[in-house]
């Protein structure tokens, strides 16, 4: 190598180094904050470059520092030189930021500084003046502080997070939310603090606030305590500032504990929960009512109950659903709450339902208040009682019926008695007055007085049968009967003085039937009378009968043959179907006057008689009646010729009867007739002489008992002892107790005829003929 050469390379490095230089010193001066160069001489640190941006920090003051030591440009500032010394010997970069104080002005600002080791032995300084930062931040620490003093008391906290390194800053309240102490480190505000459940929705939330998706944040989640245990808080955030680009740096927030409160909304959902379950339990109807009487809300036990669906329910008030005559004691208690008397009442009460049915129900009703004492709603508990007050009311039936079925069979005996009675009186004046008709000249005028005597004893008769039948029913003692004339009689009398009429419809050639006239005579009674109440305006009641054959698809209850049908039928108000069922059991009536026994008593007689009875109605158009009864192959004028035939004989007849009378009336009738007559006064008398006559000339050829003797024996006892005297003997039973058993059902004990007091001499001579035509 030349000289020429080795100085031309020698003055390229120069110009390469001076170029390198120049860039160097371009790309020093514009750096932005002032920044200086100390290098390390081996025992100091020599400032030895600085740029513009120092110049101008500094008032030009920094180039006079220019080959100053370190230790005596920072004599009064120890933490610089720690830094700078810490700073060479680490080889690496430490930040500070640090007050500092202009001796010649005695102005402080706040500084940013950072130290950087450059390879080998320099260190570059870059200072910040953050003193307007500083202020800033200061004057924000101490609104957070006041804040936090605050929030202290509502369980607040303030928490940060720098979007630049992920740091949280959290105050003191924040971390006694967390049961930490100001002691404790603070914890991080990690993944691991939240509840798994919760991580997403926040970090979602979080994303939307940075990417200015939503303006602020807001979340409700969980935190972990100190002591392990999930605490509730509600969090919210804005962004707090942002760079030179606008790009969002730091957030700011507030956070509250809401553990309480989630505590107490899951309370009462869950005591919603068991209000709902326990209000739409279906065990009793339950409703939540208004002051205006509205239905708020009611469960589905309560709709089902009325009939109403929820929605029709909740469009109307319970004073609509109540029935009318309950109506003024619920609206009495429910103004007493109103107006702050009461709190709550119960009564029993009555609802309509929606098909019209009345519902009884037991109502409980207790108030809410508003903090003004006025009423803010009522809840109710309404059951329904329907079936217990229906019991109630049957079982008040049935007593009221046993009370009237004692009275009427206190009445019933009574009248059973004064019809025994009346038929002994009845049974002289008749036959007497028969007896003196067979002794007068049919032309002469007594005889037209005697026989208005007979017919005057005959109806007296028909009512004592009246009375026998209304106090102990009992069989029917029948006869060969001409029904039309039995009907007519009957009807025509039971409408005198009403409003109504009979229209007649009664062919003549109607068979004939076995019947009791007298209970015949009353169940066309109570019928006429019954349609007589149902038509108080007055109407026609038709009354027709027919011959018809009963066959075996008919469809009617009897026996196939020949009957009678009596057919009774007004234009009256009718019968309801609901109580159609029911008008023939005893002591049942819809009338607010009467006994309930009177269609009860018809339909008994009927089915005593084999017969059958129907009824039709509709309401506003009437009711019919069919009356089924067995007809008779006996022609009624051949019953009644054989009763005008007056039988004559001869023997000795006794004859017993605690009534004088009566023995003398019989006794004149039988001596007229041929036959020698005996007396006895009771049951052992007539024993004591059939057994003396038995074995003599002057035996009885027949004999007469009083079926009823009071006080000594009556005929039922008599012809068991005159049957162990003689089994052939020859009895009649007679009594004013027509309807007894043993006057229909004679031949069962042992008699052979029936005399029913009162008789005629033709009622007599009819059951002589008749025995001894028998037994010859």
């Amino acid at each position: 190598m030349n000289q020429n050469s080795t100085y031309e390379e020698l003055t390229k490095k120069i110009n390469q180094i001076e170029k390198s230089e120049k860039q160097f010193h371009s790309l020093f001066n514009a750096i932005p904050v002032p920044t200086y160069i100390w290098q390390w001489d081996g025992v100091d640190f020599i400032l030895i470059i600085y740029n513009e941006s120092s110049f101008s920090f500094t008032n030009g003051k920094i180039a006079d520092f220019v080959g100053v030591k370190a230790t005596e440009l920072h004599r009064d500032d120890a933490q610089v030189l720690k830094d700078l010394e810490r700073c060479f010997k680490e080889k690496s970069v430490i930040e500070r930021e640090m007050g500092y104080q202009y001796k010649s002005t005695g102005k402080s600002k706040y500084l940013s500084v950072k130290y950087s080791f450059v390879h080998p032995d320099l260190i570059m300084v870059h200072t910040e003046d953050i003193t307007e930062r500083k202020k800033t931040e200061d004057s924000l620490r101490d609104s957070m502080h006041r804040l936090s003093v605050v929030l202290s008391g509502a369980k607040a906290g303030i928490w940060s997070l720098n979007l630049q390194n992920n740091d949280v800053w959290i105050d003191e309240n924040f971390r006694k939310i967390l049961c930490y102490n100001p002691d404790d480190i603070p914890p991080k505000l990690t993944k691991g603090l939240h509840h798994p459940d919760d991580w997403d929705q926040i970090q979602n939330k979080l994303t939307n606030l940075i990417n200015r998706k939503t303006d602020s944040y807001y979340n409700e989640h969980r935190l972990l305590n100190k002591q392990g245990h999930w605490i509730w808080v509600s969090a919210w955030a804005k962004i707090f500032d942002f760079d030179d680009k606008g790009k969002p740096v730091k957030l700011i927030g507030a956070v509250i504990d809401i553990t309480e409160r989630k505590r107490s909304e899951k309370a009462l959902i869950e005591s919603e929960a068991l209000f709902r379950s326990y209000f739409e339990l279906p065990l009793v109807g339950r409703a939540i009512t208004s002051p205006t009487k509205g239905w708020i809300k009611v469960n589905d036990k309560l709709c089902n109950m009325l009939g109403y669906t929820n929605t029709e329910l909740k469009s109307m008030t319970w004073v609509e659903l109540t029935h009318p005559d309950d109506l003024s004691i619920d609206i009495e208690q429910f103004n007493r709450v109103i107006d702050g008397q009461i709190e709550g009442y119960s009564i029993d009460k009555r609802f309509m339902h929606k098909n019209g049915d009345v519902i009884f129900c037991s109502l409980s009703v207790q108030c809410l208040r508003k903090h003004d004492g006025s009423v803010n709603y009522f809840v109710a508990i309404i059951q329904d009682i329907t079936d217990r007050k229906l019991a109630e009311q049957k079982q008040s039936k049935l007593e009221e019926q046993l009370q009237h079925a004692q009275k009427m069979e206190a009445v019933g005996t009574l009248a059973g008695g004064i019809a025994h009675d009346f038929n002994n009186m009845l049974g002289v004046i008749t036959g007497n007055a028969s007896y003196a008709l067979n002794n007068v000249n049919k032309n002469d005028e007594l005889h037209e007085v005697l026989l208005d005597v007979q017919e005057s004893a005959k109806q007296a008769q028909n009512l004592t049968h009246q009375l026998l039948t209304f106090s102990k029913g009992g069989a029917p003692i029948k006869k060969v009967t001409d029904i039309n004339r039995l009907i007519k009689e009957s009807a025509i009398f039971s409408t005198r003085g009403a409003k109504t009429n009979c229209i007649f419809e009664l062919p003549d050639n109607l068979w004939s039937a076995e019947v009791d006239e007298g209970q015949i005579n009353q169940v066309i009674g109570n019928l006429v009378i019954n349609a007589n109440q149902a038509m108080p305006n007055g109407g026609a009641i038709i009354i027709r009968t027919e011959n018809t054959e009963i066959e075996a698809n008919s469809g009617i209850p009897l026996l196939v043959g020949q009957y009678i049908k009596i057919v009774v039928e007004d234009q009256g108000v009718g019968i309801s179907k609901k109580h159609l069922p029911n008008i023939f059991e005893p002591y049942y009536t819809t009338k607010q006057k009467g006994s309930g026994l009177g269609l009860a008593t018809v339909y008994s007689i009927i089915k005593r008689h084999g017969g059958h009875i129907t009824v039709y109605s509709e309401i506003d158009k009437g009711t019919v009646f069919n009356i089924y009864l067995p007809a008779s192959s006996k022609d009624v004028k051949e019953s009644e010729d054989k009763g005008d035939s007056i039988h004559t004989g001869q023997g000795k007849i006794l004859i017993m009867d605690d009534q004088g009378a009566i023995l003398k009336m019989v006794g004149r009738m039988l001596n007229r007739m041929g036959y020698v007559t005996a007396f006895a006064t009771d049951g052992s008398q007539a024993v004591e002489m059939y057994k003396e006559a038995q074995f003599s000339e002057n035996a009885f050829d027949f004999v007469i008992l009083d079926l009823t003797v009071p006080g000594g024996m009556g005929g039922l006892k008599t012809i068991i002892e005159l049957l162990k005297i003689d089994p052939n003997v020859k009895a009649a039973v007679s009594s004013g107790y027509s309807n007894d058993p043993i006057m229909a059902n004679f031949e069962d004990y042992g008699f052979c005829g029936v005399v029913p007091k009162p008789y005629t001499k033709a009622q007599l001579s009819e059951v002589l003929n008749k025995i001894f035509s028998e037994t010859g």
